[in-house]
């Protein structure tokens, strides 16, 4: 059954991103594709279906069930197009149990449309590297003869 509540639409070229990655994030690839023309191009996207692809790629992505962040860093905006500069992430636990992270640069190339809405024509995710960042290092608890309070690790000045 289909759900009678259209995805929204966006009215800049950035919110398509932004809609993108909130649909996903919930869970909605449907409402994620929505933000896309029909004959979308994807590329560089982490290799979670078929290249080019966007309902294999997004629901790829989204069978993570992970929060995917977007920062838009800046968008090139003319009549007839846009291009929008962003980083993406995705991190966490994913649903077997292995901990996931992608992260990396992109834009996508953005037209208005018809109705006004702004969709995504072609989207590129550089993802820098699927390798987990090393877990910060443990701090050993304080044994006797360590430095009091304030001194030895940037506390109080010396005189």
């Amino acid at each position: 059954m289909l759900d009678p509540i259209k995805p929204p639409a966006a009215s800049r070229p950035e919110e398509a991103l932004e809609l993108v990655s909130q649909a996903l994030s919930d869970g909605d690839l449907e409402a994620a594709l929505a933000q896309y023309e029909k004959d979308a191009l994807m590329a560089g996207w982490p290799p979670l279906g078929a290249p080019g692809e966007a309902d294999q790629v997004l629901a790829g992505v989204m069978a993570l069930r992970l929060p995917l962040y977007v920062r838009i860093s800046q968008v090139l905006r003319g009549p007839e197009l846009a291009l929008a500069l962003c980083a993406r992430r995705i991190a966490g636990t994913g649903p077997d149990g292995e901990r996931v992270w992608f992260a990396g640069h992109g834009c996508a190339v953005l037209r208005p449309q018809p109705d006004g809405a702004w969709r995504i024509a072609a989207d590129a995710w550089r993802v820098s590297g699927t390798e987990l960042p090393p877990d910060p290092p443990e701090i050993p608890p304080a044994i006797a003869g360590d430095p009091g309070s304030g001194e030895g690790r940037g506390g109080q000045p010396h005189h």
